[in-house]
Order: C-alpha cells, then sequence, then structure tokens
C-alpha cells in the first residue's frame, strides 16, 4: 500500500494481498499471541494486542467487501478513484498537503497508507499511542465527510496508470493483467485494481459522493491494532470516529467466481528481447481443510526459490531463467495456483514444456519423503520472521479475519500445519494438479504457433 493517497502497483498489490495469509510460517517455539475479539458499542470488529514494548501504536482497518470487483460495470476505478481523492480535499484548508502537515505535527512521519485490492479497501498507520485520539480526529474530519475536489478529480480522470498499457508495463506485470482478465472472463475479478481509462473517465463527483455512502459501512470495518492503548479508549476513538457510518453497506454480493482454465496459451505481441510469462490453474479455498497440504505441495512445486522443483528443472539444470517461482493467490471467492517466470523469447516454448511435465509428474508420482520433511521443517521454522514487528502482526491478524479464518489462527496454523502427512499432500497432488487445465499468458515477440 502507499502512502495516503496514491494505489499499489499491481505487483505490489499481489504480494500483500496474495501472499498476506501464506507467508510460511512459524516455529513451534514461538509463544502465543494474545489475540482479544471486540465489539464496539456501534458494531464496529476490533482485534487487538497489547505491546508495551513500544510508545507507539499500529493501526490497520479495512471495509470488507468494498473493492475494486464491486465498481459497476462502465466505472471500473470507482472504488481507487474515491480512496485516492479522499485525501486530497476535504474542505477549505484541509487538503492533502495540510494533512501530510498535520500528521508529521502528531508523529505520523510515515502518513495514512492505502491500498484497493478486487475484495477489500484497507488503510494503516503508524502513531504516538498519547496522539491517537488526535488521528482518530483528523481520520473523522477527512474520512467521514469528505468533499470531493472537481480539479482533483479531473486530473484523476486522464490518468491512464502505466500498468495497464502493452506499451509502458513491464512484460510480467501486463502478463499478469491479461491472465487475470482471462481466468475471470469478464466476472467481477477480472476488473483492474485501478480500474480502466474509459471506466475511470465517466466517474462523476456524484458516483463519488454515492459510492462513499455504498462502500463506507459499520458492518463492513474491521480494526487491528497492536499497542499499549487501552481497548476502552481505543473503542471510544473508533465509534466517535466511524460510529455515524450507515450500518450496512449498498453494495451487490459477488457470487463464487467460475475460473476459466482451458489449457490455452495466449500470446501478447510485444517487441521486446524477452517475455513476460503467467500461468496458473484453479486451487483451494484458505477454508478448505486439505489447504495446508496445498501450502506444503506448492512450497516443493515452486513456491520456494534454489530448492523448488520448478527451480531445479528450469533453472539448475537448464539455466533458463533467472527466477521462476509459484504462489497460492485468494481472494475471497476464487483461489489460484500461479506462477511466473521472464525468458528469452527463443526459450519459452521449452519452459512452457518444462512446466507441464513438472505438472504431470508430481501429479502421478507425488514429493519425496525428503522434499516432504525439508519444505515442511522450512515452513514451520520460518513462523517468527513474519512477526518481527507489530505492522506484521497487525495486517496478518486482519488478513485472517477478512478470510474468515478464526482470530487464533495465528497460534493455530502450525499447530494444524504439524499434523500435515506425506500422503495428505500427494492426495491433494493427485486431486487438484492438472496440466491440462494450465492457462499460460506470454507477453513477448514470440510465433502464434509457438
Amino acid at each position: 500500500m502507499k502512502r495516503l493517497y496514491t494505489q499499489p502497483s499491481i505487483k505490489s498489490l499481489l504480494i500483500t494481498l496474495f501472499c498476506f495469509l501464506f507467508l510460511n510460517l512459524t516455529s513451534t517455539a514461538y509463544a502465543d499471541v494474545a489475540v482479544q475479539e471486540m465489539t464496539t458499542k456501534k458494531n464496529i470488529c476490533l482485534l487487538y494486542v497489547e505491546d508495551t514494548t513500544t510508545d507507539l501504536t499500529t493501526v490497520a482497518f479495512s471495509f470488507k467487501g468494498t473493492g475494486s470487483a464491486y465498481d459497476p460495470i462502465g466505472k471500473e476505478g470507482l472504488a481507487s478513484m474515491m480512496t485516492d481523492l479522499i485525501f486530497e480535499q476535504t474542505k477549505p484548508g484541509l487538503d492533502r498537503r495540510s494533512i501530510i502537515k498535520r500528521l508529521k505535527n502528531i508523529g505520523v512521519s510515515g502518513g495514512i497508507n492505502s491500498g484497493v485490492d478486487a475484495d477489500n479497501i484497507t488503510f494503516s498507520f503508524k502513531a504516538p499511542t498519547e496522539k491517537l485520539k488526535e488521528v482518530f480526529a483528523l481520520l473523522k474530519e477527512v474520512m467521514t465527510h469528505p468533499a470531493f475536489d472537481p480539479k482533483s478529480l479531473d486530473k484523476l480522470k486522464s490518468f491512464d496508470p502505466s500498468a495497464s498499457r502493452l506499451a509502458t508495463a513491464s512484460e510480467s506485470e501486463f502478463a499478469s493483467k491479461i491472465f487475470i482478465q482471462k481466468v475471470f472472463n469478464g466476472q467481477a475479478y477480472s476488473k483492474p485494481f485501478f480500474g480502466t481509462l474509459d471506466g475511470r473517465q465517466s466517474v462523476t463527483l456524484k458516483d463519488l459522493e454515492e459510492a462513499h455512502k455504498a462502500h463506507f459501512a459499520r458492518e463492513s470495518l474491521i480494526f487491528s491494532v497492536v499497542g499499549s492503548v487501552s481497548p476502552k479508549n481505543l473503542i471510544s476513538y473508533i465509534d466517535n470516529t466511524f460510529g455515524h457510518l450507515p450500518a450496512k453497506t449498498n453494495l451487490p454480493q459477488i457470487s463464487a467466481q467460475k475460473i476459466q482454465s482451458s489449457g490455452d496459451i495466449t500470446i501478447v505481441p510485444k517487441d521486446t528481447a524477452q517475455s513476460g510469462v503467467v500461468f496458473g490453474q484453479p486451487s483451494l479455498t484458505r477454508q478448505d481443510p486439505n489447504n495446508l497440504a496445498m501450502v506444503v505441495l506448492n512450497d516443493i512445486l515452486g513456491g520456494k526459490p534454489f530448492t523448488s522443483r520448478l527451480w531445479a528443472e528450469v533453472r539448475e539444470k537448464r539455466g533458463l531463467v533467472y527466477n521462476i517461482q509459484t504462489d497460492t493467490l485468494h481472494w475471497s471467492n476464487a483461489s489460484l495456483l500461479s506462477g511466473q517466470f521472464e525468458a528469452e523469447n527463443q526459450k519459452v516454448p521449452e519452459i512452457i514444456g518444462l512446466i507441464k511435465g513438472t505438472w504431470k509428474e508430481l501429479k502421478e508420482k507425488g514429493v519425496t519423503e525428503e522434499e516432504f520433511n525439508s519444505s515442511k521443517k522450512g515452513l514451520l521454522g520460518s513462523f517468527a520472521l513474519n512477526f518481527t514487528s507489530p505492522e506484521g502482526i497487525a495486517q496478518f491478524l486482519l488478513a485472517c479475519k477478512l478470510a474468515g479464518l478464526p482470530k487464533d489462527y495465528i497460534n493455530q496454523r502450525n499447530r494444524m500445519l504439524e499434523m500435515v502427512k506425506l500422503e495428505d499432500v500427494n492426495r491433494v497432488a493427485k486431486q487438484q494438479l492438472d496440466p491440462e487445465l494450465l492457462n499460460f499468458v506470454v507477453v513477448g515477440k514470440l510465433e502464434a504457433n509457438n
């Protein structure tokens, strides 16, 4: 997420949104995190972890089910633009510059970060605990009583993000965009986070005002806080700031998204020395009982540099790429097992063949006991690296809540992972991996018959 008013790139959002929940978690030696889950008097959800080691408090909060997937057809980019413009001009004397100045005076030198993904709109900041009341008072002025500025809107309407254009995006970045559009084929999740140029240009001030009312509601608001502020004071700050928002959102529901996986290779011609390639197939949801077995399987398949099957086959043995990696990508209503690489144009067909072959071999023969033990040990042992900061804990707890996982998942995940057996991973490999379902998008200088 970017500071104050800008939107993150597709790549950074993918790293934040899709890897957040499934960063390879922790060792059993890690002490349990004492998570308190509360509901404020205004029915706003709060997850709180006390941290007395610092005088700073970390705050992360999301409006669940309000992201780019909910943009109306023809107004693609509305959620992103609204989030950006909230901080541009709220009333005379309170614009972006004055907001930044006030935040710095309070001690929030990092500003207020914001981001929009397909499912949610999220904000975060870190402030001195004794100044939290002032930060929330500023949030009330800025976020709950916006006066969208027509001049700022005109500037934003004409902004066409470089990631949306073949000529200016990196090959991998543009391949990611096309891949998502292809697998979701006109459904809600096919919309880019930043929208389309036509969609952005159609947005009016009235659209922004109505979107603010429809998106920002107490029902969808979730807070995750790590610090030494008393829960009583925190609840008071939250309710005083957001308690007058509508009780419920006024947005349509999004049903499960059907992933189009026909095994196609889509080529987007670009005159460049190397191609960017994104590939993938449907995967298990976060809530599936076999998901942790899939986490281990992905780690062995392509989730970890230096030790994965794809790394060994494509990079180590043949030197065809600098890097190749896979990950499990999760939305609220869809999941993918996806990967990407960049390579010289003439090498791409061979690499695609190696990927399909690795998929097939794992499906038919499974993983070895040595691979399983090594992967599981690494996944268990890396837990503490993800929670070395209050920000890491706050963001992880928020991501868990947004995913519908229990508040204690941060403590239970590794215990659940320890219970995964070799036969579980191989059963999931046989059931889920299918090289015939792999879709590929290639952006580069290739012939169509490749």
